[in-house]
């Protein structure tokens, strides 16, 4: 049954002129079209002989073969191997058991309709087949793409003039109101045939054609000529409802949901259309609700007779925003207030906001009760009650049929932007002053994030050129061409934000055959660029088991979000946690419990959104940047950069040494960035050590320590693969941060305070081995160097990232530690007879009211040692003799004596023992017996 003298038609005539207007006039489209053209005669030609050798053989194998081949050529139809070859490669599979039932099938189905009948018989037929099942549980081809693969060999006959249906044309035409819905596959695609049919005569397939093109744009080609005739038939029949028993008649309620339909479908296109314009334009991040089919939700409620398209800012469908308003004598483009949960006096608060910062040129309207043919009314510039709406009207048809309009409704998105940000502090229950004082506040902060952190860096600026290479990847044409090297160095390098190694996903797409990354090419396709909202398709992929690999989680879905759509997404990929994105919001001065209730999807735009509204007057278009200050406001100490004044005098006064020692350790770290302290055994060093990185940074998270041991490794002091077992129990290998990469990263992100590695023993390890090419970095702080499993980023050593390592020369002395690693340290001597540490033991008993004359004996005896070994490198430590008690009796001394120091003598003089006796605790009492060894 033809629809072409239908009044709806008609209408849709109208809005198709606009429609193919806009392709005709798009360059690259007609160049486009040109080139698959000059192709078109060609494959077609060659699709026929296909066919004609099916017919002719019966040979389904064959037909399969060279359908493939078909399918590799570019040209018009290379879309086909993605949906076309797996339908037909699983319906051969079927032919397994039913060969001569499925050749026959596709013999008799290919062949071009003679009729609409004709065509949904053949269709049927094909699905009352596939609905039948194999017996052996084979998976059977998509219902849903038959029409594709039928349609496509009937566009191809010149004898016919069937359209072509794409996968997603059935969606699109019943989203705009132009097709039924609950069809059958069948049933839409005689029907999608009719109405192209409807729309151009005497070219159907170009209609096909015209339609493919605007849904892939999805550009504003202005508002529908005929819309103002749609409002006035709804309001007709609405005047006809009641709300005690509503429409007179079921035709009546049909036909009053069908024009509802058609006024959302193109509130749905104007919104969806102009939504990225205006979020870039006015700098916000706004959504587009989808309009309600009636006026009030409820059993009694008339279906609507106005359409608008809104824009809101996120919050919920009753958010401020703007709103394009069509009723029947004109349009209306402007901000609407909200009304969700709003008393009357609430309304009245806002209008008079609004009313005294209302922008020159425009006017309040009134909005009417639902159930008047015109619901609007300008009404001047004095607020005149009700919801509040300001904006510019266009009366009668002046807005209609224009795609200019678009720069009109900008122009006016524009000037009402800072009344909209304005509105929507004061309908948070915010004092607009007291905005403005944080804004202000947050501008001096910006000040010392540029200068103090500082910002921009060459770094930042490796990132935003990462951003623009795999942002070519994830675009609609980079997908096309699936960069799968790209795109594993997305997901697992720090390009453009740091989301962890991603060894699961990285082992799960290194195993996935040809099948397997078309499947995921599609799903990053759809998740980037599919129908519907971004958290609708976050929480698509989120909760679906559909994804073709594993560890494909939130951190990765944000991050390709924020390289693929930087003008809406920030570079902020957590959302809980103590750098997430909730706790920056509150850090910002947020809402408080808005997360109630909502999906994970939908927190990700709401917290991004409410982000980006706040950061991007501060540092305009850079969502980079933006996403740095807010990691640099979340973790920036309110204490000063040096250690407070009496901190490092607090460590002298509990270490018992000079102040100016202290000062003089802290000198070299500012000037060479690491240190070794190096002595003897039982010198304090590693105490000295923990003291005083305290005194410099009181944050232990910022303060780390290691010891090297001989099997330390690279892999264990910065990074390396570690073995691990996935959620399906095999071993997989995960790229794992050592102590140097966390604790740099944690530097990095917070380059205003120190951060402090402690490397106790570190003379033990194989240091080349263990630093590697980091060795490098230790002298070059403002280079960076490909590491040994990051050959895609450099990797560079913070400036703010400093190193204290301690070192016992009783193990290695100095002049055996690698000439380069020495010249990278400065190093400081811990002698118990020289320097800071002379008289340190002395010092403490006397603090303690021990035993002094216990200091005076260690003095002696390492008088001895240095004598002997003929070098102050192995003398007795004074922490030995550290410790309460040795007052009590001389068996405490005794016991460290003989468990601790002589086996420590021993080790040395190992071979020589005549020497060896005089450090016997027996013969050193004997030989020092001018010391009263009784308690005093």
């Amino acid at each position: 049954m033809t629809r072409s003298d239908s009044v709806d038609v008609k209408r849709w005539r109208a809005k198709y002129a606009l429609i193919e207007r806009a392709a005709e006039s798009d360059k690259d489209a007609q160049a486009l079209f040109a080139e698959l053209d000059s192709e078109r005669a060609a494959r077609n030609g060659e699709l026929r002989e296909i066919l004609a050798d099916l017919v002719a053989s019966s040979d389904l194998l064959a037909f399969k073969e060279a359908m493939n081949h078909w399918a590799r050529k570019d040209g018009p139809y290379v879309g086909f191997g993605t949906i076309g070859s797996p339908w037909l490669a699983a319906l051969v599979r079927r032919a397994e058991e039913e060969y001569a039932e499925v050749v026959d099938l596709l013999k008799a189905t290919l062949q071009t309709p003679a009729s609409p009948q004709d065509a949904a018989d053949k269709l049927q037929s094909v699905d009352a087949f596939l609905a039948r099942g194999g017996s052996r549980g084979q998976r059977a081809p998509a219902p849903g793409h038959t029409a594709y693969v039928l349609s496509l060999f009937w566009s191809t006959d010149d004898a016919g003039h069937w359209p072509l249906m794409w996968e997603n044309a059935p969606h699109m035409l019943q989203r705009l109101g132009w097709l039924e819905r609950g069809l059958s596959h069948a049933e839409r695609y005689v029907a999608f045939a009719d109405l192209c049919h409807a729309l151009r005569p005497d070219d159907p397939r170009y209609a096909a054609r015209i339609l493919w093109h605007f849904k892939e744009t999805e550009g504003f080609v202005g508002i529908a000529p005929k819309v103002l005739d749609v409002c006035v038939e709804a309001a007709e029949l609405a005047s006809e409802f009641r709300p005690s028993s509503g429409y007179a008649k079921p035709a009546q309620e049909e036909r009053a949901a069908d024009l509802a339909r058609q006024l959302r479908g193109e509130a749905d296109h104007i919104s969806d259309s102009l939504i990225e314009r205006l979020s870039t334009e006015t700098g916000l991040y706004l959504e587009a609700p989808t309009l309600a089919l009636q006026q009030h939700a409820g059993e009694e409620s008339a279906y609507r007779s106005d359409l608008y398209a809104a824009w809101i800012l996120v919050g919920g469908a009753g958010a401020p925003g703007f709103r394009l308003w069509v009723t029947p004598s004109g349009v209306a483009f402007g901000l609407h207030g909200g009304w969700e949960g709003e008393s009357e006096q609430q309304h009245r608060e806002v209008g008079a906001l609004v009313q005294e910062h209302l922008p020159r040129g425009l006017t309040f309207f009134r909005v009417h009760e639902d159930g008047r043919a015109d619901r609007l009314e300008p009404a001047g510039r004095e607020y005149p009650s009700g919801e509040t709406f300001v904006g510019r009207w266009w009366k009668d048809e002046e807005a209609l049929g224009r795609a200019d309009f678009a720069d009109d409704i900008i122009s006016t998105a524009r000037a009402l932007t800072p009344l909209l940000r304005f509105m929507s502090s004061s309908q948070r229950g915010d004092d607009p002053s007291l905005e403005l004082a944080s804004m202000v506040d947050l501008g001096a902060e910006v000040e010392i994030f540029r200068t103090e952190r500082p910002y921009p860096t060459e770094r930042d600026a490796w990132h935003q050129e990462q951003r623009r290479v795999f942002a070519a990847c994830l675009s609609r044409e980079g997908l096309e061409d699936f960069d799968l090297p790209t795109f594993k160095r997305i997901v697992s390098t720090r390009g453009y934000g740091d989301i962890g190694a991603q060894s699961v996903l990285i082992s799960s797409i290194n195993a996935l055959d040809a099948s397997g990354i078309e499947q995921l090419r599609n799903t990053v396709r759809e998740l980037l660029w599919g129908e519907g909202r971004d958290e609708e398709r976050i929480n698509r992929v989120l909760s679906t088991d559909d994804v073709p690999v594993q560890g494909f989680g939130e951190t990765v879905v944000l991050k390709l979000f924020a390289i693929a759509h930087p003008e809406h997404w920030l570079p902020l990929f957590s959302l809980g946690g103590d750098s997430g994105k909730v706790a920056m919001l509150a850090r910002l001065g947020g809402p408080a419990r808005w997360t109630e209730g909502k999906s994970r999807g939908r927190m990700h735009v709401e917290t991004n959104a409410l982000l980006r509204q706040t950061l991007d007057p501060l540092l305009p278009d850079d969502p980079w940047g933006q996403g740095q200050l807010a990691h640099w406001l979340m973790r920036r100490s309110d204490k000063a950069l040096t250690p407070d004044k009496d901190a490092l005098g607090d460590a002298a006064a509990d270490l018992l040494i000079e102040e100016s020692f202290l000062r003089e350790i802290k000198g070299l770290l500012e000037e060479k960035k690491q240190v070794i302290f190096y002595g003897p055994p039982g010198t304090g060093k590693t105490y000295l050590a923990q003291r005083f990185a305290s005194a410099l940074q009181p944050d232990p998270a910022k303060r780390d320590i290691v010891q090297f041991h001989p099997s330390s490794s690279y892999e264990d002091f910065f990074e390396g693969f570690r073995p691990q077992i996935d959620h399906q129990g095999q071993m997989v290998y995960e790229l794992r941060k050592g102590p140097l990469a966390l604790l740099a990263e944690a530097a990095e992100a917070d380059p205003l305070t120190p951060h402090i590695m402690i490397i106790d023993e570190i003379n033990r390890a194989n240091l080349p081995r263990v630093f590697g090419e980091l060795l490098f970095l230790l002298e070059y702080r403002s280079h960076s160097v490909k590491t040994s499993y990051r050959p895609d980023e450099g990797f560079e050593l913070p400036p703010n990232l400093y190193f204290i390592g301690t070192m016992n020369t009783a193990d290695r002395s100095i002049a055996l530690v690698d000439a380069a690693l020495r010249r990278r340290f400065d190093f400081v001597p811990f002698m118990p007879h020289d320097g800071p540490m002379q008289g340190l033991l002395r010092r403490w008993l006397e603090a303690h009211d021990g035993p002094v004359w216990v200091a005076d004996l260690v003095d002696r005896v390492n008088e001895d040692l240095r004598r002997a070994l003929r070098g102050p490198h192995l003398q007795i430590g004074h922490s030995y003799f550290m410790r309460p008690g040795l007052d009590d009796d001389e068996a405490t001394l005794r016991r460290i004596w003989d468990y601790n120091v002589y086996p420590f003598i021993e080790d040395q003089l190992y071979g020589r023992e005549h020497e060896l006796a005089q450090f016997r605790w027996e013969n050193v009492r004997s030989r020092y017996g001018q010391i009263d060894l009784a308690r005093p």
